[in-house]
């Protein structure tokens, strides 16, 4: 059974808290920090530490969680806002409307889990992401487009 989007929305805002600022510089580092803040969240059970699949499908819990919590603004649309900050990310832009800190925030913890996800699924973070994004639609049409 899926989670409501309300649920996924507490869960991205646990998952952000839990994230330092700023983030350790070194990669072995990033990555205890953002596994830290899967189990804080929980996201992640401690009993899954080293399962690349387990830590793999926190990653994209994580991702659809931080979709959901960007659907508060623009109900159903938070999958594509949370790529639109991401690719501007990348790109140095600044998509239109301009990003408020919380949506800054949310796009960060898709960084970093993007960046663990390299760790776990080596090439594959682009499709984890697609599934979250898909898994996201899903739970959002369930719910009645994201109204919950």
């Amino acid at each position: 059974m899926r989670n409501p989007p309300t649920d996924s929305r507490a869960t991205a805002r646990k998952l952000i808290e839990a994230l330092p600022r700023p983030l350790p510089q070194d990669e072995a580092h990033r990555a205890d920090a953002v596994q830290a803040a899967l189990l804080t969240s929980g996201l992640l059970d401690s009993s899954d530490l080293g399962n690349s699949s387990a830590v793999a499908a926190a990653i994209r819990d994580g991702l659809t969680s931080l979709a959901h919590l960007l659907d508060q603004d623009a109900p159903g649309h938070g999958a594509g806002r949370l790529l639109l900050l991401l690719l501007a990310e990348r790109d140095a832009f600044t998509p239109h409307p301009a990003p408020d800190m919380a949506q800054l925030r949310a796009r960060d913890a898709a960084t970093v889990l993007l960046f663990l996800a390299q760790w776990h699924v080596s090439d594959d973070s682009l499709r984890l992401l697609g599934g979250a994004l898909e898994v996201h639609a899903e739970e959002a049409r369930d719910s009645g487009a994201g109204r919950s």
